[in-house]
This record gives C-alpha cells, structure tokens and sequence, in this order.
C-alpha cells in the first residue's frame, strides 16, 4: 500500500518548527542575561584603539553590557565617544573609574568601571529624569599610552644618539690629545713619586705647625675681637673727624707747593751763578798768588790741615759703622727671616680676621655708622684731591730736581776741581818758600845753602 503524503509541506513544517524552537531558546537566554537596560555615553581623551561594537563592559570584572557604537567627538576632536548599553541597576556615580583595558591574551579591548560611592546620586537615574544621556569620561587603554610614550622615548633616544654621534665625531681629536695628556702627566708623576713623597712629608709636617700656630693665633684673634667690641663708636667718629680737618688742612698746605717749586728753581739757578763766579774767582786767585803773606798761608794750611784731620775721622766713623752693619748680616737676615714669617702667619690669621671684620661691619652698618661712613668718604675725597694736586706738580719739581742732578752736580764737581787746583798751587808755592826764602825780595829761583832738607808736602 503506497501513501500519498505531501513532501514539500512536511519539510516546510519541519523548517518553521526548528526556527520557532531556536527563538524561543534565544529570547529565553536573553532575557535571562540581560533584563532592564540603560545608555551610558563614554568619553575617551586621545586613542581609543581596540574598542569596537560588542566590546564589553565590565563592573570589577562582572559583565554588565556592551558597546553599541564609537564614533569621533566632532566638536573635539581629542575626545571618542562610546555609547554602551548596560545593566539599569549597574552603580555608576560620579566617582566611579572607568578605563579602557584588554581582555586577557585575546587583546580584545573592553571598558572597565571601578569603585565609586553608593551614597551618591545615581548616574542612570539623574539622566533618565532629566531625559539626557549619562556622561563619564574613560581613561585611555594603559598600553596606549604604553606604546605611545615607548614611541616617544625611541624617537627622543635617536635624536639624543644622533646628537651624541655628533659629539664624539667633534670631540674625537681633543679626547684623544686629552687621554694622551693623561698619559704624560702620569709618567711625569712615575718619574718624581719620591719627590711627592717628600712634598706630602713636608705639607704634613707644615700642617703640625699651622695647628700649633692656630692655639696662639685663637687667643690673639680673640684678644682683638674683645679691642674691636670695645671701641667706642663715639671716639671712633672724633677721630674720623679729627682726621678729615687734618685732611682738609693739608689740602689748603699744598697750595704753598708752587712757592717751593719755584724757590728751588730759583736755588738751581743761583748755584749755577754761583759756580761762574767761583770760576772768575779762582781765575784771579791765580794771579794774586804770588803776593801772598807766607805766614798767613802757612797759618791757613794749618787750618785746612785740621779740617782734613776732621774729614779723615769722620770717614772712620762711616767706614766703623759701614763694617758694623757687615758684622751684623745674619742678623739683618734674621730679622728679614722672621718678617717673612710674620708675614706668612698673619696671612693665614686672615680667615679668622672675616668674623672680626662682619663685626666691625655690623658696627658701621648702624645708624651711627652711617655717620662714620660718610666722614671717612669724605676724608678720602680730600685725600683723592691732594693726591691729584700733587700728581699735577710731580713734573715741576721733578724738573728741578732733574736739572739739579744734572746741570747743577756738573757745576758743583766741577767748582771742587777747581778748588782742590787751587790748593795744591798754594801748596807747591809754600814749599817753594821754605826752600828759597829770598825769592821775596830777589826774585827768581836764586840759590842758598839748604838747612832744612825736610820737605812739606
């Protein structure tokens, strides 16, 4: 017995059946899953690389919906936008954190929310009473900004190691004259390691002096600090005072400098006077020679005798006192020694004498010492001014003093030739006189009978 059924009916049932069974287990599922929802609208400053719709959103790791849309903020363009459709009782505040991360090793993007405080108003709800959209801006995805800065960072590190490449090319010679350099002056210093050695002995042994010395040199600095605290301010600005009048009446003195000036001019030119006419004088000197008394000659060159006697002795005097200064060298020396030494340990006493010197600054920084200030400015301005009086008279007086030395010591050697001529012509005519009496009355060489054979001289 054949049937007769209908094929292209029973498979039609057959297709609405599997359909209708298939939806009904989805609408099931999703009504089970999501129930009542909300638009949420986030908010993405810079990249939003990864999210996609069907991204989901997550609540501490709890999915409480999905992204439906990503789009560019028009009227910011540093801003994406994504609207998300999730759970009407998900607890979105204004203090809930929403970031942009990535699934698992998928690298899918998703949003993630965090935290945020139940007493506070709930976004959803504000934003369905006020017919809006919830707003909440969503911090970008960590390895964004991870590639983002490493990209930087390898961008930055080119530039500094092209820069660096530069630098080495340029610096290339001098480096290499530098380590060249270093190399001599380490061999220098292989070649006098016993010379340092020493020098190091000595900069210790120097040391242990100076710690010696800085015992002393506490009580003298500390002796001095107490002097300077001491001083009266009021006697300090007397003798300011004291010393601008001094200053003041020294400037009014030089003002006699022209009248020095001048007189010593005027002495230069009557010792030149003065050497002419000792030169006529001389010159007639010559020709009264022979009509000289004897007696009084010979009492004159007693006389002059007694005079060299007393230049003879003199010169002794100087010669005892030139030899006692060659006797007493070392001790010149030594004293020169121990001012070096002075020297050297009032410069050391230098950094003790900064506290002094603060104090003494303090002193004069005062109301009082403005007084003082001002006195001592103005004594130095009249210091400052005889110096320049001074200064503009050097080349008058240092003329006169130039034509003395010259001109004038000429004249004077010259007066002195002519008088030691003179005495020994005096002398020769006395001797002459002792030997031949009669030549004052006979004349001429003449002869006699010599008595006498000692002859002065």
């Amino acid at each position: 017995m054949e049937t007769k059924a209908n094929y292209v009916l029973v498979g039609f049932f057959t297709v609405v059946a599997i359909l209708a069974a298939f939806g009904f287990v989805y609408w099931t599922a999703a009504l089970g899953d999501r129930g009542e929802t909300a638009l949420l609208r986030f908010r993405i400053p810079g990249s939003a690389s990864g999210l996609s719709r069907g991204s989901a959103v997550l609540f501490n790791g709890v999915k409480v919906g999905d992204v439906r849309r990503v789009y560019l903020d028009l009227s910011n363009p540093t801003f994406a936008v994504a609207d998300a459709e999730i759970d009407r009782l998900t607890p979105i505040t204004h203090s809930t954190k929403a970031d942009v991360g990535l699934a698992g090793l998928t690298g899918q993007a998703n949003i993630e929310l965090r935290g945020g405080n139940p007493s506070e108003p709930n976004l959803l709800d504000v934003a369905e009473e006020n017919d809006t959209v919830a707003e909440i801006e969503a911090s970008p995805s960590a390895v964004t900004n991870l590639l983002q800065t490493a990209q930087s960072l390898l961008t930055r590190a080119d530039s500094v190691v092209s820069q660096l490449e530069g630098f080495t090319t340029d610096a290339r010679q001098p480096l290499t004259q530098t380590v060249k350099n270093v190399e001599r002056f380490s061999e220098a210093l292989s070649r006098n390691a016993d010379g340092i050695d020493s020098f190091l002995k000595n900069v210790g042994a120097l040391s242990e002096s100076i710690a010696g010395v800085s015992g002393q040199l506490d009580s003298t600095l500390k002796a001095a600090e107490e002097l300077i605290t001491a001083v009266d301010r009021d006697k300090v600005a007397s003798v300011v005072s004291n010393f601008e009048q001094f200053s003041q009446r020294l400037d009014k003195a030089s003002e006699g400098i022209d009248t020095v000036v001048a007189n010593v001019d005027q002495t230069v030119r009557s010792i030149g006077t003065f050497s002419d006419n000792a030169t006529q004088t001389l010159a007639k000197l010559d020709g009264v020679l022979d009509g000289v008394d004897p007696a009084t000659v010979k009492a004159a060159l007693g006389n002059f005798e007694e005079a060299s006697t007393s230049v003879n002795q003199a010169a002794k005097s100087i010669a005892d006192v030139s030899d006692t200064v060659g006797k007493r060298k070392d001790d010149i020396d030594k004293f020169i020694t121990d001012a070096s030494q002075l020297a050297d340990q009032l410069n050391r006493s230098s950094v003790r004498l900064d506290s002094v010197l603060a104090k003494l600054d303090g002193m004069i920084g005062e109301a009082d010492g403005e007084g003082i200030v001002a006195e001592a400015r103005a004594t130095l301005k009249s210091f400052r001014e005889m110096a320049e009086t001074l200064n503009a008279r050097v080349n008058t007086i240092s003329g006169g003093l130039e034509r003395f030395s010259g001109q004038g010591l000429r004249e004077v050697e010259a007066l002195v030739r002519d008088a030691r001529r003179s005495i020994n012509r005096i002398e020769g005519a006395v001797t002459d006189f002792e030997q031949n009496p009669q030549r004052i009355i006979t004349g001429g060489d003449g002869s006699i009978r010599r008595y006498d054979g000692r002859v002065r001289r």
